[in-house]
């Protein structure tokens, strides 16, 4: 009885308390400002993965390699400096892919995955985004700047 008496009538904080919360604060803020500074590498390019397997690999200014058997299954085409890229994932599915060479970007820019198609709502590969993933056609766009796959852009 006394013990709780002692502290109702004592400070709430004492002043060795809030030093060690401002310190643990202060170290928290650091970490954050590092992992924050650090995922900002500017992506050399990407890489397309279907079902787990490779079929696109592009690098920003130098152009892409289809990986063999999607040669028919990959098309390309032009949209002003734009580069587009129609993926068919596999029969009546497909993505298409906007690569933007100047800028090192590639964003989804159409699917025909779902009624939302969130992988088109995804951040651009080379502006913060380190993939894009589309889960219905099992598709997936890899950034080339060390593949950090712990911070998935979420559209």
């Amino acid at each position: 009885m006394k013990n709780a008496r002692r502290v109702r009538e004592g400070k709430l904080f004492r002043i060795a308390d809030l030093l060690i919360y401002g310190a643990v604060l202060l170290f928290v803020a650091a970490l954050f400002l590092t992992a924050a500074l650090l995922n900002r590498g500017q992506a050399q390019g990407f890489r397309v993965e279907v079902h787990g397997e490779t079929v696109y690999t592009h690098t920003f200014g130098s152009g892409g390699e289809v990986a063999e058997g999607w040669e028919d299954r990959i098309t390309f085409s032009r949209e002003g400096e734009l580069l587009l890229i129609a993926i068919e994932a596999s029969e009546d599915a497909w993505n298409l892919l906007a690569v933007d060479n100047a800028a090192g970007t590639a964003v989804m820019r159409d699917a025909n995955c779902s009624r939302r198609k969130d992988c088109t709502a995804m951040r651009a590969i080379g502006s913060g985004g380190s993939v894009i993933v589309c889960i219905p056609h099992a598709l997936r766009v890899i950034s080339l700047a060390g593949e950090d796959l712990s911070h998935p852009s979420v559209g």
